[in-house]
């Protein structure tokens, strides 16, 4: 089987992996023993460091091989498997790519195995007990964790400038549109949004709803009303709620209201002056698959 066929069926068999967090932290850390998992994407950014044995990695069609102390850095929505020696220790953190923008939409690592290993083991094992004891502030915490490492990895690793893509995919297209929707959530379309994946109205609805998780109306609601509850907080602004449901999008005050009621459980007014969001919308597919084999035995001892 030539190269190419070979590389159009990885494709068409990569899944979307949907990972499940505990509350509002946007980091996860594992480890894995003898880890297998099929051609998968998702948009998360992730770190694998291979602990024990050696791993191989496949990478967007390119295959590195990964031993004890060996990292590598997969961007959001690239696809990959691992295939894991059997008495292998592999550890993964996820994260939200929206944390390292400022890095990876300007430049790119030339090279996704990195050239040392950033004491990226360490890290993770810092972030693992900050999501396991949950003190206060411990999502800022993981997050600063991981951006720290993160700007290591960018200043000492050979990079390229980020360049756009040469072809249009419907990931693509529709990473840009969540863009698109968070930049202009106050008078943003349905029918908008259609045009602007270039897709018919029914088909942009399907396909939308499968790969969010929700209807686009929906997923409009909650990054308005995310907008609307730091509007209603500014203590600068002091704006009415008709004010707040105006600049929002919202046609009237008595659909804002039932909108807000239904997403939050809560009036505009009852809102608390300290209330944190915790639906904000997830990229993700209802259903997706779960990308790992079950040979793979997830570890729960802590790293050292």
């Amino acid at each position: 089987m030539g190269k190419c066929i070979r590389r159009e069926i990885v494709s068409m068999l990569a899944n979307f992996e949907k990972r499940a967090y505990n509350g509002t932290e946007r980091v996860w850390t594992g480890r894995y023993r003898n880890l297998h998992n099929l051609p998968h994407w998702h948009l998360e950014n992730e770190l694998i460091c291979v602990e024990q044995g050696q791993a191989t990695v496949s990478h967007n069609h390119q295959e590195y091989l990964l031993t004890e102390g060996d990292a590598i850095f997969l961007g959001s929505g690239e696809i990959h498997y691992i295939k894991s020696d059997p008495d292998s220790i592999t550890a993964i953190t996820l994260f939200d790519a929206a944390l390292t923008a400022s890095l990876t939409n300007c430049c790119q690592l030339c090279c996704a195995k990195l050239s040392t290993d950033y004491d990226i083991l360490h890290v993770f094992s810092q972030i693992q007990e900050e999501l396991q004891q949950r003190r206060p502030f411990f999502e800022q915490q993981t997050c600063l964790l991981l951006l720290q490492l993160m700007i290591r990895i960018f200043r000492e690793e050979a990079t390229v400038p980020m360049t756009a893509q040469p072809e249009h995919s419907s990931i693509s297209n529709y990473k840009n549109l969540l863009t698109e929707i968070e930049r202009n959530y106050c008078y943003i379309t349905f029918s908008d949004a259609a045009s602007f994946m270039g897709l018919s109205e029914p088909y942009f609805s399907r396909f939308f709803r499968k790969i969010s998780g929700m209807t686009f109306s929906r997923y409009l609601n909650t990054v308005r009303l995310e907008h609307a509850i730091a509007m209603l907080q500014d203590p600068t602004q002091k704006l009415s709620v008709t004010e707040v449901a105006s600049r929002c999008g919202f046609d009237t005050i008595r659909h804002f209201n039932r909108v807000f009621r239904d997403i939050t459980g809560m009036t505009p007014r009852e809102l608390p002056q300290n209330y944190v969001p915790d639906f904000k919308p997830i990229c993700r597919i209802e259903d997706a698959f779960n990308p790992t084999l079950q040979s793979s035995e997830l570890l729960t001892q802590p790293l050292e």
